[in-house]
């Protein structure tokens, strides 16, 4: 790589790492264990059908998992969850590393994490490579916001919260 496209690259990442962002929880079932990983780019697409999708290294150990017709569960993660955050996002292979994690009794087609904010269940639809990334695309099949809460923000590398309440 040039010095150029290196330059180039740091300054796309230094961009980005400045677009604030809500952190979520992807989970998923892999045999009886909830395993899943940290999104930051969770987004909505359309209403009918109702459809997220969200980006993911195809590196990841996590891509390999994925496939169509899996069911999906997406926690926008509440200000106090940020261990939850932290641990999703490190790397575990596999086993039952997310057992002592509570599930939400609300939303049942999905694995999705008691107290997040908001909890989406969801059906991969479609998986788009992309560069060294997919794009995954997902079918809504329930969704539920919770009125209590502020949401944890990702911002600059760091971990943020608003400063009023929304």
């Amino acid at each position: 790589m040039t010095d150029d496209a290196r330059d180039i690259t740091r300054g796309f990442k230094d961009v980005f790492s400045r677009l604030a962002s809500g952190v979520c929880v992807v989970s998923y079932w892999r045999g009886e264990s909830v395993h899943g990983f940290t999104a930051t780019s969770v987004t909505s697409v359309s209403l009918t059908p109702l459809r997220v999708l969200f980006c993911l290294s195809r590196g990841s150990d996590s891509h390999a998992c994925l496939r169509p017709g899996l069911p999906v569960g997406i926690s926008v993660l509440h200000a106090e969850q940020q261990i939850l955050s932290e641990r999703f996002a490190r790397r575990v292979g596999e086993g039952n590393a997310y057992g002592d994690v509570p599930l939400s009794p609300v939303i049942r087609h999905a694995p999705v994490l008691e107290g997040a904010i908001g909890q989406i269940a969801a059906r991969v639809a479609e998986i788009i490579p992309s560069g060294d990334h997919s794009i995954v695309l997902c079918d809504v099949t329930d969704a539920h916001a919770s009125s209590d809460g502020e949401p944890l923000l990702y911002c600059k590398r760091t971990y943020h919260r608003l400063h009023h309440s929304l």
